[in-house]
């Protein structure tokens, strides 16, 4: 399995007023520890993150390519969507380590689901490549199903 560890966020009704939109996590397979990380520190002790426009600190190559960046406190990744009519779907890697990330946003970006690829930072676009070709379907489905729904939980 090349995806090793998913994150669903979506916009929580208490959070809609803010200016950035912030994505809460409500279901995960909870093995990922830069986000576990984030999350211990976090007052609800969930991982969340804001879906930025880009900072003035990126580069300017960074700049041109990125769509949106995610944040918490710091930047933890750029959002690449590369595809005009697959705009839903997106790749990046996590600042700091050797590992890529796939994004699948709702049709109205109330929801945000992230796939986290270990140790393939350098393959994200071949990795979105297998995306946008639906070859990733049985490895999604797997750790949604391995999901844990953290709202009823909690």
């Amino acid at each position: 399995m090349i995806l090793t560890d998913y994150y669903m966020l979506e916009r929580l009704p208490e959070f809609l007023k803010n200016r950035t939109p912030r994505f809460d996590c409500t279901a995960s397979t909870g093995e990922y520890p830069p986000f576990e990380d984030l999350a211990s520190k976090s007052r609800v002790k969930l991982f969340f993150c804001y879906f930025n426009g880009l900072p003035n600190s990126f580069s300017e190559n960074a700049r041109n390519k990125a769509e949106r960046c995610i944040t918490n406190t710091k930047n933890i990744s750029s959002v690449f969507i590369p595809v005009l009519n697959k705009h839903w779907l997106g790749y990046g890697d996590v600042k700091g380590t050797q590992d890529a990330l796939l994004f699948a946003f709702s049709w109205d970006y109330s929801r945000m689901e992230i796939f986290v690829a270990r140790g393939h930072k350098n393959n994200q676009k071949r990795l979105f490549n297998l995306l946008y070709d639906n070859e990733l379907m049985e490895d999604m489905d797997k750790l949604r199903n391995r999901a844990v729904n953290l709202v009823n939980s909690k």
